[in-house]
C-alpha cells in the first residue's frame, strides 16, 4: 500500500511540473501517508476520497481565515492538491503544531454525551496540564466551522508552548 502512495505523490509532482522529488516519509496514519518534498514541502496522499475531501476543505477554511497558527500551535498551510489522486501539499511546521484534519467534522457533531466525556478525559489524560490550551485551540477551530475530534500526541505538539501556569 505504502508503494501505491508514494507513487501518486510522484505522480503529484510530475503534474505539477515541479522540479522536485520526493523525500523521507514523515508519517503514516489511517487516512494515508505523507512525504516531504525537495521543495521543502509535504504531500499528503490519501486511502480514501471523503478524507481527502474534509482535509482540503479544512485547509480551504483556514486559508480563507488567514490562520498560521492557533493559541501558540503552528497550522500547516494548503499549498496545492489533485482531486484525482487525493494528495494535498502543504507547509511543513515545526512543534508545537496542530495536524491531520482528515476526521475532522464540517459541521458540530452529534456525539452522545458519554463519548465526549470519554475522548475529553482521554485527551485530559494525554495532555496533562497543556489540555486547557489544546481545548482553548479545538474550540477556536469550531468558531471557523472545523469540529476537530482526533486530538492525541501524533497529531498535536505541545513541544515548545510555555509551561502551564507561567
Amino acid at each position: 500500500m505504502e508503494i501505491r502512495f508514494q507513487e501518486r505523490a510522484k505522480e503529484y509532482l510530475q503534474r505539477k511540473n515541479f522540479d522536485a522529488v520526493l523525500g523521507k516519509q514523515l508519517g503514516a496514519g489511517q487516512e494515508g501517508s505523507v512525504w516531504e518534498s525537495t521543495r521543502g514541502s509535504a504531500l499528503k496522499v490519501f486511502e480514501r476520497e471523503n478524507n481527502f475531501k474534509r482535509e482540503f476543505r479544512c485547509y480551504e477554511i483556514l486559508r480563507d481565515f488567514e490562520i498560521s497558527s492557533i493559541e501558540g500551535f503552528n497550522i500547516p498551510q494548503l499549498l496545492g492538491d489533485d482531486d484525482d489522486l487525493w494528495v494535498i501539499e502543504m507547509t511543513i511546521v515545526s512543534s508545537p503544531y496542530i495536524l491531520d484534519f482528515g476526521k475532522a467534522h464540517l459541521k458540530r457533531p452529534d456525539f452522545s454525551p458519554e463519548a465526549i466525556e470519554d475522548y475529553e478525559a482521554e485527551a485530559q489524560d494525554s495532555f496533562g496540564a497543556y489540555w486547557p490550551v489544546v481545548q482553548l485551540a479545538l474550540y477556536e477551530l469550531s468558531t471557523m466551522g472545523i469540529w476537530y475530534v482526533d486530538a492525541n500526541l501524533r497529531n498535536i505538539s505541545c513541544k515548545g508552548l510555555p509551561s502551564p501556569g507561567s
